[in-house]
């Protein structure tokens, strides 16, 4: 991914922060049959045993029957992909175009990029690992929280027959969190007011972003 210095993000935490905001993963393999990709919720943890705490890792499972584990080349790196939809940035919010002229439409989003191989988990502990921790973080904000142990253990069992578990180590992270940082502070803050004046849900969202990045 081409990233111009100034929109690089790499501080680890803002990272993982946004991808625990941004779950749903598109998921890119080089297989036997050409490039596949799907789109898969993923979540990051340190592993899920005290052998590989140390360890840096996303999380996430496949149906049994999905080509893209089945028919991807070996030992070959795959790319995980987390994105925002962005907001477009009209030039008639910076101030400096009413003197200059010199400004041209953008838009504002946010991306990560992680490369890594993949690790097959089919062990019965692991897939319920995975799924009662993905549970678990989606069901927080229920006045009832459903998990594993709401379902008879014959019938979880069955399910994860159907299913089998991965992880992605994370070795190879590449940011790009493009929030206007490029523009003087009276620009900054004419986007912020613009999406502000916009008042729809992505524009109110996208105000906060770049308010809270460039600590306005």
């Amino acid at each position: 991914m081409h990233i111009p210095s100034v929109f690089c993000e790499e501080d680890f935490d803002n990272i993982i922060d946004f991808i625990a905001a941004k779950l749903l993963a598109t998921i890119i393999a080089q297989t036997n049959k050409g490039i596949e990709a799907c789109h898969i919720p993923l979540f990051f943890s340190e592993g899920y045993s005290d052998s590989d705490s140390q360890q840096r890792y996303l999380y996430g499972h496949f149906g049994r029957k999905n080509p893209i584990y089945l028919d991807a080349l070996a030992d070959t790196s795959w790319l995980i992909i987390f994105q925002d939809s962005g907001h477009y940035v009209s030039p008639n919010w910076y101030p400096s175009k009413a003197n200059t002229h010199k400004e041209v439409p953008t838009w504002n989003y946010q991306s990560v990029h992680i490369q890594s191989k993949i690790e097959l988990l089919e062990d019965t502990d692991a897939l319920k690992w995975i799924l009662a921790t993905m549970t678990a973080q989606q069901e927080i904000v229920s006045d009832n929280p459903w998990s594993l142990e709401d379902a008879p253990t014959a019938y979880i069992d069955a399910m994860c027959r159907g299913i089998i578990g991965f992880r992605f180590a994370i070795d190879s992270v590449q940011a790009q969190f493009k929030l206007s940082q490029n523009k003087t502070a009276d620009n900054i803050a004419g986007v912020i007011k613009g999406l502000e004046h916009l008042d729809t849900n992505d524009a109110l969202a996208m105000a906060a972003k770049v308010a809270a990045h460039n600590s306005i």
